[in-house]
């Protein structure tokens, strides 16, 4: 059986649906073998360990939407599995159509995707037939997370199964980072997005009594910050950031909405201790790994800052929990699950 896969997010750079991708693509090769597998891409990649197909069709362009079409039919495969959420306006009837969601965080916070209210209608609406035609398409849907087959299901009313994400191990060497030496403090990855609730963590922290500071790591550049409390160190290298989830006090996830929730368990497995939000599927992740709060209640959360010391996990249980997110059980899930309903 011939395997289309749509990896055109896969990247040099260390995203999120770029690992995910790649691991995908393993799992396929690992079933179907590795001759009839083929990686969609966009992208010259340093890094290829699959037979691929370049196209310069992007995904989310409404004109490629249409135009990527007549790509497929041209490609010889009887399953074709979009890694993202988005395919073809039209479908190839001679090809099963396999589309994996990882959020439709849009629909759900009802924010801004951009700042001119004209383009921010028209963004929404391109992504809207993007989606919809996408799920119209979709002879199987794979949602990550028991939250995105909700959404889904609420928003949309379309079924998917679930088959979440596993941990990417990126072992490397610590560096640490020379400002932090000797200080304590609590830890923040990630964007500035409105979604990422920065903002919420920030305002919080700095109403707590707590001796720690706060570290930002990420593109936090549009936020102005102007206390000795806080630190924000941009982009960092994997060694410092391996250093930083190890000798952070807690790894801090205020997120309004995730689809998933990648960097708590990547933090965990890294050594950190993760208080994190209930906003989205990180509802879903259990006490044994994790202390919530809500995003949107500050007192929640500054009681975790202040009484960090007292809070305590147990490794055993950490352990058992993460094991179900290894990628070897992720490939036993996406066997029993998905190969099965295929043919």
């Amino acid at each position: 059986m011939k395997i289309l896969l749509d990896g055109r997010l896969i990247s040099d750079k260390p995203t999120g649906i770029s690992r995910y991708s790649r691991e995908l693509v393993k799992i396929y090769q690992n079933h179907y073998g590795y001759e009839n597998v083929e990686v969609i891409i966009n992208e010259d990649l340093k890094e290829k360990p699959f037979k691929d197909i370049k196209t310069k069709l992007k995904p989310f362009s409404m004109i490629n939407f249409f135009r990527f079409h007549k790509f497929l039919q041209e490609r010889d495969a009887e399953v074709y599995h979009s890694l993202y959420h988005s395919n073809s306006f039209f479908k190839d009837k001679k090809k099963k159509y396999i589309t994996t969601f990882h959020d439709i965080g849009h629909k759900i916070l009802k924010g801004k995707i951009h700042h001119n209210y004209f383009k921010d209608i028209l963004v929404k609406l391109g992504i809207e037939v993007i989606i919809r035609r996408t799920l119209k398409n979709s002879d199987i849907v794979v949602s990550v997370s028991e939250t995105t087959k909700e959404d889904i299901k609420s928003v949309y009313n379309y079924n998917s199964i679930v088959i979440p994400e596993g941990i990417n191990v990126i072992l490397v060497e610590d560096k640490e980072v020379e400002c932090l030496k000797n200080t304590k403090f609590f830890l923040y990855v990630g964007n500035s997005r409105p979604n990422k609730n920065l903002k919420f963590l920030i305002e919080t922290f700095l109403t707590s009594n707590t001796e720690y500071k706060l570290v930002l790591v990420g593109n936090n550049n549009s936020l102005e910050i102007n206390d000795s409390r806080i630190k924000s160190l941009g982009f960092v290298s994997d060694n410092e950031l391996s250093w930083l989830y190890k000798n952070c006090e807690a790894f801090i996830f205020p997120s309004l909405y995730e689809g998933f929730g990648l960097p708590v368990l990547e933090a965990i497995y890294k050594g950190s201790k993760v208080y994190c939000s209930t906003g989205g599927s990180l509802k879903e992740f259990s006490e044994k790994l994790v202390k919530k709060f809500s995003p949107h209640n500050g007192s929640e959360l500054r009681y975790l800052l202040e009484n960090t010391d007292k809070i305590k996990f147990d490794e055993k249980e950490q352990l058992e929990e993460l094991g179900k997110y290894t990628w070897k059980n992720i490939e036993i899930l996406t066997k029993e699950k998905l190969f099965s309903k295929i043919y």
